[in-house]
C-alpha cells in the first residue's frame, strides 16, 4: 500500500501506546536561523536561503554536531535576520542572539570556534526562554497538522518560533524549550499554554515530556523514571551523577536529587514492534524502548 494511503504516523504511534519517554534528539549546540517563507523537505537547501549558505550550514552542522534549524514568525520584518546560538548542556546552558543584515553574513561566522566556546561571549545574552514549535509540513504532514495550531496557541507568550524538523515527527505537536533543550511531544494546542507557563516557572510537564537533549536515550529514560516515581517536576531537581554502559544493551544511571539523595536506575534497551516512523517512510523500523527499574543508593 502506498505510504500516502496509510494512517498518519502520529496516529499510529499514539494508538499503539508508544511511550514518549527518551525520544528527544541528542544535541547540545543549536544554531537557529530566521528564514521566512516556505520550507522544502530539506529546508536548508530548499527554502529562500541562498543554496551556498544552506549547504555550508548543513555541512557545518554535521561536522560540528550543531542542530541547525530555520525559524520564523509571520509578524517579523524580513530584515534584519535573527539568529540564536544556544548551548543546552547538562550543567552549562546559554542562549545568545545576533541580528544579521542578510543570510550571507552567516558564512562569516566561525562556527567551529564558537562551538568550542559553547557559544559564550557572542552576541547578546537572551535571558528569557526560547520556544520552538516544529511546523515543518514538507518534512512530515503531522508537523503541520499538529504543530501549526500549537504555535498559534502560544505565539503571544514570549519568544516562540516556528521551526524546521526537530526529530520525532510521530510525536507531533512537538515543542522544544531552550536553554535546557527539553522536548515535549503530543502537545495539544489547548494544553500548550500550560506547558509553556510551567517551563517558564522552572517546572517540567511530565505528561508530555520526551526528554532532555543533553542526555543519551538511556539517560533520558532513567531521568524520566526518577521524576515520575518521585514526582519531581523541577527543571533542576536532578543532576546526572554517573552513567555506566554494561553488556547486553544495559546501563546503570545515577542521579543526585536536591535533598542529597541519590537514585540509581537500571536501564535495558529493547526493540519495540516495527512501525512506520514517519508518514513518508516506505518501510517499517523498530523504535527503541526501555525497561527500567529504580533503586536508592546508600
Amino acid at each position: 500500500m502506498p505510504a500516502t494511503d496509510l494512517p498518519i504516523c502520529s496516529s499510529t504511534s499514539a494508538a499503539s501506546g508508544e511511550p514518549l519517554r527518551a525520544t528527544a534528539s541528542r544535541y547540545r549546540h543549536w544554531l537557529l536561523v530566521e528564514q521566512p517563507g516556505p520550507w522544502g523537505h530539506d529546508a536548508l537547501v530548499q527554502s529562500g536561503l541562498p543554496v551556498d549558505v544552506g549547504r555550508s550550514l548543513r555541512d557545518a552542522g554535521r561536522r560540528l554536531g550543531i542542530r541547525v534549524l530555520l525559524i520564523k514568525r509571520r509578524d517579523r520584518p524580513v530584515e534584519p535576520r535573527r539568529c540564536y546560538l544556544a548551548y543546552s548542556g547538562a550543567r552549562e546552558r546559554r542562549v545568545r542572539s545576533i541580528d544579521l543584515e542578510g543570510p550571507a553574513d552567516l558564512l562569516s561566522l566561525d562556527l567551529a570556534g564558537l562551538a568550542r566556546r559553547r557559544f559564550d561571549g557572542v552576541g547578546v545574552s537572551v535571558e528569557e526562554p526560547v520556544y520552538l514549535v516544529c511546523t515543518h509540513g514538507k518534512h512530515d504532514q503531522c508537523c503541520a497538522r499538529y504543530g501549526a495550531p500549537l504555535f498559534r496557541a502560544i505565539e503571544h507568550l514570549g519568544s516562540v518560533w516556528e521551526c524546521t524538523h526537530v526529530g520525532g515527527d510521530r510525536f507531533a505537536g512537538n515543542l522544544v524549550c531552550l536553554p535546557h533543550g527539553m522536548y515535549f511531544g503530543r502537545v495539544p494546542a489547548a494544553e500548550a499554554p500550560q506547558v509553556v507557563a510551567a517551563y517558564g516557572e522552572g517546572r517540567v510537564t511530565l505528561a508530555h515530556y520526551r526528554g532532555r537533549s543533553a542526555f543519551s536515550p538511556p539517560v533520558q529514560a532513567a531521568e524520566q523514571e526518577v521524576r515520575t516515581r518521585l514526582g519531581l517536576d523541577g527543571v533542576d531537581d536532578l543532576v546526572l551523577a554517573a552513567h555506566r554502559r554494561l553488556p547486553g544493551r544495559r546501563h546503570v544511571v545515577e542521579f543526585a536529587a536536591g535533598d542529597g539523595a541519590r537514585h540509581a536506575v537500571d536501564v535495558r534497551v529493547v526493540d519495540l514492534a516495527p512501525r512506520r516512523l514517519t508518514c513518508k517512510a516506505d518501510h517499517e523500523a523498530a523504535p527503541r524502548g526501555f525497561e527500567v527499574s529504580m533503586r536508592a543508593v546508600p
